[in-house]
């Protein structure tokens, strides 16, 4: 058993130094790997935290910017809306002078047409009367009266 023993210390001494340098190495390495993720996860973690804030800075003061579009939107609208029915009553003044301007001219042409309708009528109704008034006789005298005028400023 003895010898079993030392046989076993041998084998493993031996291994031991052998595997030394590279186990030595490897755990080095390995170590290493582990203490460069341990400082990337924390620089990982600490960029994620300054990201953190900035959202919830710019989330905090959205709310604010969200009333400030609203209320510049709400004067844009109501400016667009003064603009539209400024623009409006000026159009509806334009067609009011329009349609006044247009009743004048029908005004008068109805005057002009109703004159001459008067001057017409009031023709007629001479000539009627001329006709009632005056036979045959006094046609003759009118006529012969007309002819002798005509004669005096004939010499």
């Amino acid at each position: 058993m003895v010898w079993q023993w030392g046989n076993f210390l041998i084998l493993f001494g031996g291994l031991g130094w052998l595997l030394h340098k590279p186990l030595g190495e490897f755990l080095e390495t390995r170590a290493q790997a582990i203490r460069e993720g341990l400082e990337s996860g924390r620089r990982a973690r600490e960029s994620s935290q300054n990201r953190l804030s900035e959202i919830e800075s710019r989330l905090s003061g959205l709310d604010e910017e969200i009333q400030s579009l609203k209320a510049q939107a709400l004067e844009e609208a109501e400016e667009e809306r003064t603009r539209i029915l400024e623009g409006a009553k000026l159009e509806a003044q334009k067609i009011l002078e329009i349609a006044h301007r247009e009743i004048e001219g029908l005004k008068k042409s109805a005057r002009l047409e109703l004159k001459a309708h008067i001057a017409e009528l009031a023709v007629k109704l001479a000539e009627e009367q001329l006709q009632k008034s005056v036979g045959s006789e006094e046609n003759k005298r009118l006529v012969l009266q007309y002819l002798d005028s005509l004669e005096g400023t004939r010499n």
